[in-house]
């Protein structure tokens, strides 16, 4: 019986040579990895109601949202869910700014209760 437990230890031992072989991970490697991730800068778009004299820019189009309550039971719309939604059509395009902001305020339809859609102009500015 020891026989066997003594060969059953050494055995062991013996199939895990790789493992003290291999280097533990350098905790500063690992450490800035994560502060990237965490100060990533997400870009933002800015939103103007009017049109922009200072910088000269192109035109990417338009874009539109909008925000519907379909039952009595729903949230209430609010604007700012229409900003945001606004601010992922303008990133999708490649803008870097709304321009010509505008909201309007639907009314009852067959398939909604009342809604908020909003409307801008998608711009790219040429100079910084």
């Amino acid at each position: 019986m020891a026989i066997v437990m003594g060969v059953a230890l050494f055995s062991g031992c013996s199939m895990n040579w790789n493992f003290w072989s291999q280097k533990a991970p350098e905790p500063a490697k690992q450490e800035a990895k994560a502060a990237d991730v965490r100060f990533k800068l997400q870009p933002t778009v800015l939103m103007y109601e009017l049109d922009i004299a200072d910088r000269p820019y192109k035109n990417m189009g338009e874009v539109s949202a909008s925000v519907t309550k379909l039952n009595p039971w729903g949230d209430e719309p609010k604007q700012a869910d229409v900003e945001a939604k606004l601010k992922e059509e303008a990133l999708k395009k490649g803008a870097d700014a709304l321009i010509f902001v505008r909201y309007e305020k639907l009314g009852v339809s067959w398939n909604r209760l009342n809604g908020i859609e909003g409307k801008a102009q998608a711009v790219k500015f040429t100079h910084y």
